[in-house]
């Protein structure tokens, strides 16, 4: 049986999760697929646990270390399928996915792509909430994508393969590491593509202590990412009037960022930057005073958030 779609799983020291997440993909109502797991140069070796599912719709390829967005360009450029969608090691996808998505296509045969909904849950499985998108433009994606509000996400999306061929891929510059996907979506939106909202919870992300989005390389490839931004803004002036929004999202969720793990002076630098950028967020204010004060509160050897001792 001819794949209807290719799924391509980045691997990179994930064999605590790949089990799961694999197990999703062979649970699907739709079973014209092909799994196309892509080793990227990791030291916890997949391939007994793949082996030993005796699966022939599941592929293994593997690469020298190159990264995420590599290791996605390898899948697709061996995909099989017409359509291609992704799912990271650690996500669960839903039964339904594929055949949601490939209906959606399906009604619109002009479409580039469709995209779904999907909920983000604790390991332990609690869901934690669900996002539920809508039918956009592209300008209109472009806007929410600013405002840290993506309509298209990684655990959603579905495209041609051709088409994902027409945009080049996904970057494989290590700077911009867990912002590649945006940066993707961003060319792929000002690429202006017919896309269809199949609506429907599709899969899941599942928030843990290895998140890279939890690291402070995270948060330094937000700067790279707004570097790339203002590159593709100078060839696009859809993009280049939403700068502003993208750089007071990233500056904030900095901001946020090293004031949780208590970097405040860090916090003051990223939360001024916003707020020059937008002075009547409210939010954005009382962040960057409370920085302020456990910033002061440090350099003076205090500690201004301990409780009173009454005695």
């Amino acid at each position: 049986m001819s794949p209807k779609v290719s799924i391509i799983l980045p691997y990179y020291e994930g064999l605590r999760w790949l089990p799961r997440a694999v197990e999703s993909v062979r649970q699907q109502t739709e079973k014209a697929w092909e799994l196309i797991v892509v080793d990227d140069g990791s030291i916890e070796d997949p391939g007994p646990f793949l082996q030993r599912l005796d699966d022939d719709r599941v592929r293994l390829l593997r690469i020298n270390h190159a990264g995420k967005g590599a290791a996605l360009n390898h899948g697709v450029g061996n995909a099989r399928g017409e359509m291609v969608c992704f799912i990271d090691q650690d996500d669960i996808m839903l039964p339904v996915r594929l055949t949601t998505q490939l209906r959606g296509s399906e009604r619109e045969r002009h479409a580039d792509g469709v995209y779904s909904d999907y909920e983000r849950r604790y390991e332990g499985g609690l869901l934690i909430d669900q996002f539920i998108s809508w039918q956009v433009t592209p300008e209109e994606a472009i806007h929410q994508m600013a405002v840290g509000r993506s309509p298209v996400t990684m655990q959603t999306i579905m495209l041609k393969k051709a088409f994902y061929e027409k945009l080049g891929g996904f970057s494989d510059n290590s700077e911009i590491t867990g912002l590649d996907d945006l940066e993707f979506f961003v060319r792929l939106f000002l690429a202006q593509p017919v896309m269809v909202y199949a609506p429907g919870v599709v899969q899941g992300w599942v928030l843990h202590e290895r998140n890279y989005s939890k690291t402070r390389d995270f948060q330094e490839a937000r700067l790279h990412w707004l570097t790339r931004l203002a590159d593709l803004a100078q060839l696009h002036p859809m993009l280049e009037k939403e700068l502003k929004h993208y750089r007071f999202h990233s500056h904030c969720m900095r901001g946020m960022y090293f004031l949780e793990i208590g970097c405040s002076g860090h916090a003051v630098a990223d939360l001024f930057k916003a707020l020059r950028l937008k002075p009547s967020s409210l939010n954005t204010c009382y962040l960057f005073f409370k920085s302020l004060i456990l910033t002061a509160g440090a350099r003076c050897g205090l500690n201004v958030l301990a409780p009173k001792n009454n005695r």
